[in-house]
């Protein structure tokens, strides 16, 4: 069994409520999976063949979190741990064997999804010791057509918030630009080359970009340099 210091990193997704962080995360991690993901950054993953674990840290938003899942995307190969997993619909702040021993075990490549306010971001500081000894990366995915990263102050206070209650670092930005059912064309490519005025802004690089299907397939790659995430939609919208 290799060390943790040989251990790929932790993939950790952030965002403000309505990036579309959740549906990031499992799609990300069905990829890792299947072998299709994008690079973590500038880091290279150890060991393609190691199985997956997804971490919903998420204590915040009462809808479309990754636990809900579990069953469903176990048939992908891919395991979510959680509070409400663990002991069935409950929340908790507190450290937890199992997450921290999945954060801690080298044979695994894990992903994490976090809240993306101060109580979210408090939930991932406690495991910032076992992370940091990991190595990580940690995207936060922007939605510039949603409340608070619409703006670039608002994208910098909400980075600055979740670094400030996580003691961890923002690596780098995924751009998520859609309305939902409203999605058009000019929608996703306005929305992109706000989310690249955004990194230039901030100093930070752009990940890869995320696209559902339907639209990756009519869109194409050709209009962005950067690498492509393609989602199947897992969660509805209450108000859908």
């Amino acid at each position: 069994m290799s060390t943790l210091s040989e251990a790929s990193p932790a993939i950790l997704f952030t965002g403000r409520f309505g990036s579309g962080k959740t549906e990031v995360a499992l799609n990300y991690g069905r990829s890792l999976v299947q072998g299709g993901a994008p690079a973590a950054g500038a880091v290279t993953d150890s060991d393609d063949s190691a199985p997956v674990i997804l971490i919903d840290l998420d204590i915040v938003t009462p809808y479309f979190r990754s636990r809900e899942m579990a069953e469903r995307f176990a048939e992908y190969g891919l395991k979510i741990v959680a509070p409400s997993v663990i002991g069935q619909h409950l929340d908790t702040p507190a450290i937890t064997p199992q997450i921290l021993g999945a954060i801690e075990r080298p044979d695994r490549r894990v992903v994490l999804d976090v809240g993306g306010d101060k109580q979210g971001a408090r939930a991932l500081g406690q495991y910032s010791g076992a992370i940091g000894r990991r190595g990580y990366v940690m995207h936060f995915v922007v939605n510039p057509y949603r409340p608070f990263t619409s703006t670039l102050e608002g994208l910098a206070d909400s980075i600055s918030e979740i670094e400030e209650s996580s003691r961890l670092k923002v690596t780098d930005l995924v751009s998520n630009p859609n309305l939902i059912a409203e999605t058009k064309a000019k929608h996703i490519l306005h929305g992109h080359e706000l989310v690249e005025s955004f990194a230039q802004a901030l100093q930070l690089p752009i990940a890869f970009v995320c696209l559902e299907r339907n639209w990756a397939d009519r869109v194409g790659h050709s209009p962005f340099s950067q690498p492509m995430l393609v989602l199947d939609r897992s969660f509805v919208q209450p108000w859908e």
